[in-house]
């Protein structure tokens, strides 16, 4: 039971082993954002190519949807990033029950998006969790986890494959244990709970450290304004510093360094909308003002 990117990596694994996929759920395809062609989901996409039964259920509340899954007899459910909600009596269903892979180090940052949580908190480590799932969010007891270091080089996109390439062995390694796995209780004094995001702005307020970790965490959609045009900034760079009494959110060079409270953020790759990203560099080039001494929106 799967849907984004993330769920692509498990499910090859899965298939290319010799456990057997009796089916896949994932949600129905949906219209593009251009035009009003449909849209499959990744894993529905690959499932295709492998004549496996897809089912595109938007609620598990009919009863007809029970005996659907029952008539499947699964041992385990591998739930990866599906997106809709599992009530109890589908998750007593399977043998051993529903499993998921989720991309954080459980109790923290339990919810919808734990990768950006994990950069924009400035977090040293990460990992997957192995978790039995019950109806709460993410607090399901721990069946294995596994710690991975978060580098300077990391951003979303790297993060989520590097946790994506983990949680697909780690998941093999569950299912070939899960008959003498004991499941360990989350400590629920140490959640923390990581919100969906919709604001990938950067603001004149931000801390430079924050707005560096923006960049990160919300890769390839952190972006300024200035001039109420969108720069979307692909990767960057900070200095830090004490502060300088310089005007926040103020650009005070030509190659658009851009002054914060406690340091400078220096921009590498830059999005105009409707164009490609390019460096610092040639963006400089092509702008028909001086960008100097303006200010953030």
């Amino acid at each position: 039971m799967g849907s984004p990117e993330f769920a692509v990596r498990p499910l090859k694994l899965l298939l290319a082993s010799f456990h057997e996929v009796v089916a896949v759920y994932t949600k129905a395809p949906k219209p593009a954002k251009r035009g009003k062609q449909l849209m499959e989901t990744p894993i529905h996409s690959i499932v295709k190519r492998n004549n496996i039964p897809v089912y595109n259920t938007a609620s598990f509340k009919l009863p007809e949807e029970d005996d659907k899954f029952r008539n499947l007899m699964p041992d385990v459910a591998v739930v990866v990033a599906y997106g809709i909600m599992l009530p109890q009596k589908i998750l007593n269903i399977p043998k051993y029950g529903c499993i998921n892979i989720h991309p954080s180090l459980l109790p923290r940052w339990r919810g919808a998006a734990p990768i950006q949580h994990t950069i924009l908190s400035g977090d040293s480590e990460t990992g997957i969790s192995i978790m039995q799932m019950d109806e709460g969010l993410d607090s399901g007891p721990v069946l294995k986890q596994l710690k991975t270091p978060i580098t300077e080089y990391d951003n979303y996109k790297t993060l989520h494959d590097k946790l994506s390439e983990i949680g697909s062995h780690l998941l093999l390694e569950v299912l070939d244990e899960i008959k003498n796995l004991s499941p360990t209780n989350q400590d629920d004094n140490n959640t923390c709970y990581a919100h969906k995001i919709e604001d990938y702005k950067i603001y004149i307020y931000d801390a430079c450290e924050v707005a560096y970790r923006k960049v990160k965490a919300f890769f390839p959609k952190a972006f300024i304004a200035i001039d109420n045009k969108r720069i979307r900034i692909l990767d960057a760079d900070l200095q830090l510093h004490k502060p300088l009494h310089l005007n926040f959110g103020l650009v005070i060079n030509e190659n658009m360094h851009i002054s914060f409270e406690g340091g400078i953020l220096i921009p590498r790759v830059v999005q105009m909308e409707g164009r490609n990203p390019c460096s610092i560099e040639d963006f400089i080039r092509g702008l028909k003002i001086n960008i100097k001494g303006k200010l953030l929106d």
